[in-house]
C-alpha cells in the first residue's frame, strides 16, 4: 500500500474544510453524546448527579489531554515523514506511539482507581456528589487504554490523508455509545454507571473498527526492533513531552474553574457541568481545527514549501473567527431555550443565562489560541506552546478567575477565564508569525 503527500498539492481551502468536516463529523457524535448524557441525567431529577458529572469530567480531561499529546506527536512525525516520502519510517513511528501510548493510559487509569475520592474531594466534591462521582470514574477509567489507543490509530489515519475512515471510525463509537445511553440509565437504571459502561463499549467498538482499517485494509504495520523502538521513542518524546505539559495545563484549568465555582454551592456546579459540555458542542470546529492543520502543515514542512505553511496559518484564523461570530450570535438567541431544554433551575440557570449572553464571543481567542499551539507543535516548537500555556495558567486563568470569583461570584469566573483567552491567544499568534518570518528567512 501506497501512501502520498496529498496535502503538498491541491487548494489548501479545499483540504483544510475537508479535514475539518471530517474531523467535525467524527468529533461531534463524542461532544453530542456528553452533552445528551447530561441532558438524560438531567431527567432523573436529581442535580447531584449532574454535579458529580461535571467533577468526573474535571477529571477525566486529564487522561484526555494526554491522549491528545500522544496524537498530536503521532500526526507531526508522521505526517512529516510522509511529506518525506519516507513510508517505512512513518509506519515505525506509528508502532513506536501505539506501545507508548498503551503503557502511559494503563498508568494513568491506576493512579485514577486507586485515588478516586482524594482527587473528587480536592476539587470539592461532597456528600452524594462525591459517592456518586466516585462510582462513575472506579467504571469509566477502564475505558481509558480503549480510548487512548483508539485516537493514537485515528490520528495516524488523518496524517495519512485518510479523513474519512477517521471519521467513520468515531462515527461508529459514537452511535454504539448514543444507542446504549438511554438504554443503560433508564431500562436497566443504572444512572451514572450506565454511562460508563457505555462509554466502554462505545471506545472498544471504536478500537476494533480502527485497528481494521490501519492494520489490515492499509497493511500500515511492519516488523520493529529494539533499537528502532529506541530511536522514535526519543523522536517521538520529543514532541510528546513539551505537548503533554502543554495538554496537561488545559484540564489544571478545567480543575480550577470548577474548584472555585463548587464554593458556590450544587446548584452552580450543576450549571457548569452543563455549560462544559455545551462548549465542545457548539464550538466544535474550534476543537477540530487544530486536528486538521496538524497534518497539512507537518505534510508541507517535510517538502520545505513554507508558503502553504503560512497560508494553511491565515485561512483556518479566517474561517474560525467568521465561525465563532455566528455561534456568538446563536447561542445568545436561544439561552432560554437550552435553560429548559437541560432542567436548568435556580443558580444553575443564571449561571448559563449569563454564559449565553456574554461568554460565546470571547472564543475567537479561544479559537486563535488552539490554531497558534497547533501551528507550534508542528513546526517544531512545542516547547514555545507549553510556556504559553503555563503563562496563560499561572498569570491569566489562576489571578483572573481569582478576581472574578472575589468581585462577581461565580459569573466572574467565566469572565476571569475569558480575559485570560484574550490577553494569551494575541501574544501566541504573534508568536506564530514571528516564527515563520524565520521558516521563510531559512
Amino acid at each position: 500500500m501506497s501512501f502520498s503527500a496529498k496535502f503538498t498539492q491541491g487548494d489548501l481551502s479545499e483540504h483544510i474544510i475537508k479535514m475539518a468536516l471530517t474531523n467535525v463529523i467524527g468529533l461531534s457524535v463524542f461532544f453530542i453524546v456528553d452533552l445528551i448524557d447530561i441532558y438524560f441525567i438531567s431527567l432523573l431529577h436529581q442535580p447531584h448527579l449532574v454535579a458529580a458529572i461535571g467533577y468526573a469530567a474535571a477529571i477525566l480531561f486529564f487522561s484526555s489531554s494526554l491522549s491528545i499529546a500522544m496524537m498530536i506527536a503521532n500526526s507531526a512525525v508522521i505526517a512529516k515523514s510522509i511529506g518525506q516520502q519516507d513510508i517505512l519510517s512513518a509506519q515505525k513511528s506509528a508502532l513506536t506511539c501505539y506501545l507508548l501510548t498503551f503503557i502511559f493510559s494503563i498508568f494513568i487509569s491506576l493512579i485514577i482507581f486507586y485515588n478516586t475520592t482524594t482527587i473528587l474531594s480536592m476539587i470539592g466534591a461532597q456528600a452524594r456528589e462525591l459517592e456518586a462521582a466516585a462510582h462513575y470514574l472506579k467504571i469509566v477509567v477502564f475505558s481509558i487504554p480503549l480510548a487512548a489507543l483508539s485516537m493514537q490509530i485515528i490520528a495516524t489515519l488523518r496524517a495519512l490523508g485518510k479523513a474519512k475512515l477517521a471519521m467513520i471510525c468515531t462515527l461508529i463509537g459514537g452511535v454504539v455509545n448514543l444507542i446504549l445511553d438511554p438504554l443503560l440509565i433508564f431500562y436497566f437504571k443504572l444512572d451514572l454507571n450506565g454511562v460508563a459502561f457505555a462509554s466502554i463499549i462505545a471506545r472498544m467498538a471504536m478500537l476494533l473498527l480502527g485497528g481494521y482499517y490501519l492494520l489490515y485494509q492499509h497493511r500500515f504495520i511492519v516488523r520493529m526492533k529494539l533499537d528502532d523502538f529506541k530511536v522514535n521513542t526519543h523522536k517521538i518524546l520529543k514532541i510528546a513531552l513539551p505537548v503533554s505539559l502543554t495538554q496537561m495545563i488545559t484540564p489544571m484549568s478545567h480543575l480550577y474553574i470548577t474548584y472555585e465555582i463548587a464554593k458556590f454551592g450544587s446548584d452552580f456546579m450543576a450549571g457548569w457541568a452543563i455549560i462544559s459540555r455545551l462548549i465542545p458542542v457548539a464550538f466544535i470546529m474550534l476543537f477540530a481545527m487544530p486536528g486538521s492543520i496538524g497534518p497539512i502543515i507537518s505534510q508541507n514542512l517535510g517538502a520545505k514549501n513554507i508558503i502553504r505553511v503560512k497560508d494553511t496559518l491565515n485561512i483556518s484564523l479566517n474561517f474560525i473567527i467568521k465561525y465563532v461570530l455566528v455561534l456568538a450570535l446563536t447561542l445568545s438567541f436561544l439561552q432560554e431555550f437550552l435553560i429548559q431544554l437541560f432542567n436548568a433551575r435556580n443558580d444553575a440557570a443564571i449561571l448559563l443565562r449569563f454564559f449565553c449572553q456574554y461568554i460565546p464571543i470571547s472564543f475567537i481567542f479561544v479559537a486563535m489560541n488552539l490554531v497558534a499551539m497547533s501551528f507550534l507543535n508542528n513546526v517544531g516548537h512545542a516547547k514555545v506552546a507549553t510556556l504559553l500555556n503555563a503563562g496563560k495558567m499561572f498569570f491569566g486563568i489562576i489571578p483572573f478567575v481569582s478576581l472574578g470569583a472575589y468581585y462577581y461570584g461565580a459569573q466572574g469566573i467565566l469572565v476571569g477565564q475569558a480575559v485570560a483567552s484574550i490577553i494569551f491567544s494575541l501574544i501566541a499568534i504573534v508568536i506564530c508569525y514571528k516564527n515563520l518570518s524565520k521558516l521563510k528567512a531559512q
